[in-house]
C-alpha cells in the first residue's frame, strides 16, 4: 500500500511555521514510515524497471510484453541474490542462444516450368530473335535466362512472350531455340545474401516473486569474482558481479524534465550466494574471459571516479521503551556520640521502650526494621484449656480450637426458660458426670435483666 508523503520546495520546510499556525513536533523515523517506503520503492525498481524485459506478461496497452526473437533457452541454476539491502531468494538464471533468421528460406531452390507445351520450330526461333532485336526488355530477359540469373517472375514473363510469337522458319533457328528453351527449363538458384553474424548469447534471470516474467542482464563492462565462503571455505563460494547499469534519472524539477529521460551509468554490485558450478562457467563465458575482464576493470574504475558522492548520515534509532529514571542512593547519617554516658543510657532505654511499644499488638505506630537484619516476631504457644473449668491437660469432648486454645471438657449445661419464671433452670443429666468429679463448681448462669431495669441503668449512665 503506497504511503502519501508531504513534500516541500526546499530542505527544512517542515520546520517553518507561520504566525497563524502553532508549532508542531515532527514525527520520528519509525512513525513517518520514510525508511519503509524507500526500501519498498527501491525493491520495485529492481524487480520491474532496472533490467530490460526479455519475455513475460504485459501490464496493459502501454506496457506491452516484447516478443523475443527465435532462440533456445537452457537453465543454468538457481541461487540467492543480494543487491544492497535487498535479498531475492530462489532466483533462476538461463542461457539464451539466438537462431539465424532466414536460414531455412535461403536454402530453398526455385524452378519454373511452363504449364503450356510449345513446339520449338525454326520459325519460332526467328521470331524470338527478331523480337529481341526490336525489344530491349525481351533481350535482357533472354540474357538473364541464359546466364541462370533470372527470377521465377522473369522466367514466367519470358515464357508468355515466346508463346505469343508466330511459327518459326529455318532449322538453324530451331537449334538455337532448343538451346534457349533448355536453359529456361533449368532450375533457378537465387544468389545467397551475406548472412549476419550470430548474436552472442544473453544471460536472463527470473525472480521468485514474478515467475511469469524474465529479465535480461545487459551486456557491457562487467567484472565477476569468486569469494570463498568463510563458513565452508573449501566447498562453497560466492560470486560478486560488478556491472554498469543504465538507470533512468528521476525528474527533480520542471527545468530538469528534459534531462530526465537520459540514462546515466551507475556501477552496481550483485552478490550471488553459493551458486552452482554451471552458473559460474556461464558467467565467465558471458564476461569474455581474462582479457575482457582486464578491459572492463579499467572502464569501471573510470566510472567510479566520476560518480557523484552522496553524503551518508546515520539515523539514530529511538528507544522502544521509555527509560526508567534512576533512583539516587539514600545517604545514612553518621552516628552521634553523646558526651554524658547517663544521658546515653537513658536515651537507649527510651528507644527500647519506644520499640517495644510499637511492636506491641494494637499499637498505632509502625516499625522500620533495619535493612540488613529483619525482626521476626515469634508466635506465642497456645495452651489448650477448658472454657468452663480453665484446666489444662484434660480431654476435651467437643474438640479444642488450636488457634485460641479453648474447648469444653464436658458438655455445657442446657438452660430452659419457663414462661412464668424469671430465672433460668438448668437441667443437667447425671450420666454425663459419671466417673468424673470437677475440681471447681460450674459457673453461675447470667442474671436476667428486665427492660425497665435496663432503661434505668441507661438513664443513670448517659455516656
Amino acid at each position: 500500500m503506497p504511503v502519501d508523503f508531504a513534500t516541500g520546495k526546499h530542505p527544512g520546510w517542515e520546520r517553518e511555521v507561520s504566525d497563524d499556525e502553532q508549532e508542531a513536533d515532527c514525527n520520528t523515523v519509525l512513525e513517518s514510515c520514510v525508511v519503509l517506503q524507500s526500501l519498498r520503492q527501491s525493491r520495485e525498481q529492481w524487480m520491474y524497471h532496472i533490467f530490460p524485459k526479455f519475455s513475460g506478461r504485459g501490464r496493459g496497452k502501454l506496457d506491452a510484453s516484447p516478443v523475443p526473437p527465435p532462440h533456445t533457452i537452457q537453465s543454468r541454476g538457481r541461487c540467492q541474490i543480494e543487491i544492497g539491502p535487498h535479498i531475492f531468494t530462489e532466483t533462476s538464471f538461463f542461457e539464451v542462444r539466438y537462431l539465424l533468421p532466414g536460414s531455412a528460406a535461403s536454402s530453398s531452390i526455385y524452378s519454373w516450368q511452363s504449364p503450356y507445351v510449345t513446339d520449338i520450330t525454326p520459325a519460332l526461333i526467328n521470331q524470338v530473335n527478331a523480337a529481341a532485336a526490336a525489344n530491349p526488355t525481351l533481350a535482357n530477359l533472354l540474357q538473364l535466362a541464359a546466364a541462370g540469373k533470372a527470377s521465377p517472375e522473369q522466367l514466367q514473363t519470358l515464357g508468355l512472350l515466346i508463346q505469343s510469337l508466330s511459327v518459326p522458319e529455318s532449322p538453324e533457328a530451331l537449334s538455337s531455340a532448343a538451346n534457349l528453351m533448355s536453359s529456361l527449363a533449368q532450375p533457378y538458384t537465387p544468389p545467397v545474401a551475406a548472412s549476419p553474424p550470430a548474436k552472442d548469447f544473453d544471460l536472463v534471470l527470473q525472480y521468485h516473486e514474478t515467475q511469469t516474467e524474465r529479465w535480461t542482464i545487459p551486456r557491457g563492462p562487467v567484472i565477476c569474482e569468486k569469494v570463498a565462503d568463510t563458513r565452508i571455505p573449501d566447498l562453497a563460494y560466492d560470486i560478486i558481479l560488478t556491472l554498469a547499469l543504465q538507470v533512468p534519472k528521476q525528474p527533480e524539477s520542471s527545468a530538469g524534465a528534459a534531462d530526465a529521460n537520459k540514462p546515466t551509468s551507475q556501477v552496481v554490485s550483485m552478490r550471488l550466494k553459493r551458486p552452482p558450478p554451471a552458473l559460474w562457467e556461464t558467467i565467465w563465458r558471458w564476461v569474455g574471459g581474462e582479457d575482457k575482464l582486464k578491459e572492463n576493470r579499467i572502464i569501471l574504475d573510470d566510472l567510479k571516479a566520476v560518480a557523484p558522492q552522496y553524503v551518508m548520515r546515520p539515523i539514530k534509532p529511538g528507544p522502544i521503551i521509555a527509560p526508567r529514571a534512576k533512583r539516587k542512593p539514600a545517604q545514612r547519617k553518621p552516628p552521634q556520640v553523646a558526651a554524658n554516658p547517663s544521658a546515653t543510657s537513658q536515651a537507649s532505654g527510651s528507644a527500647a521502650a519506644a520499640s517495644s511499644s510499637t511492636s506491641a499488638p494494637g499499637s498505632s505506630g509502625t516499625t522500620q526494621p533495619d535493612a540488613k537484619r529483619r525482626k521476626v516476631t515469634k508466635q506465642p504457644h497456645n495452651e489448650i484449656r477448658c472454657v468452663s473449668c480453665q484446666q489444662a491437660d484434660v480431654p476435651l469432648i467437643l474438640g479444642g480450637l488450636l488457634k485460641s486454645g479453648t474447648g469444653f471438657c464436658r458438655p455445657p449445661p442446657q438452660y430452659t426458660y419457663p414462661v412464668q419464671s424469671t430465672a433460668p433452670t438448668a437441667h443437667v443429666s447425671a450420666s454425663s458426670f459419671t466417673g468424673y468429679t470437677p475440681s471447681q463448681p460450674p459457673p453461675q448462669p447470667p442474671a436476667v435483666v428486665s427492660n425497665e431495669q435496663q432503661n434505668k441503668v441507661n438513664n443513670n449512665n448517659p455516656n
